[in-house]
């Protein structure tokens, strides 16, 4: 009988240990994104399709619509999003091999609610479109960028 009983604590110990080590992974990567450098802010590019059946998960936040191919759009990181400031505003997103684009904030990468998929708080998420302005292979998945405000 103490063999079972130990047993059974044994399992919910480590079922507790297993729900605290998903809940610290699914923990925020914070809401404060590295200070924007008006000369250029790095960040990492990353990719979503932000029409209506896309990955993007839902309309965007600043208008309440999808932005289907071949938009330029992008989201940012729950910092630089900066509760919709930028909502509609360009950035110039510009590739370590020297071609840029512009593009227009329609959304926040969430960088703070997102788990289990939360956004790293230093993020630029950008439609297929922006990729092939700038001449990436969206299979690289994450790619180093600078950006400024258009």
């Amino acid at each position: 009988m103490a063999n079972i009983v130990a047993l059974v604590i044994l399992f919910c110990l480590l079922n507790v240990t297993t729900l605290l080590t998903h809940a610290a992974s699914c923990g925020s990567n914070g809401a404060h994104s590295p200070e924007i450098n008006p000369s250029g802010t790095p960040a990492i590019l990353t990719l979503n399709d932000f029409g209506r059946d896309g990955d993007g998960g839902g309309a965007s936040e600043c208008d309440g619509k999808f932005h289907p191919l071949p938009q330029r759009v992008v989201a940012l990181s729950t910092g630089w999003y900066s509760n919709g400031a930028r909502c509609g505003r360009m950035i110039r997103i510009k590739a370590r091999n020297g071609r840029s684009t512009v593009a227009k904030v329609v959304d926040e990468c969430d960088s703070v609610n997102g788990c289990p998929r939360a956004c790293k708080n230093n993020v630029v998420d950008a439609s297929e479109t922006v990729w092939n302005d700038l001449g990436l292979n969206t299979d690289d998945g994450e790619v180093a960028v600078i950006w400024t405000m258009a």
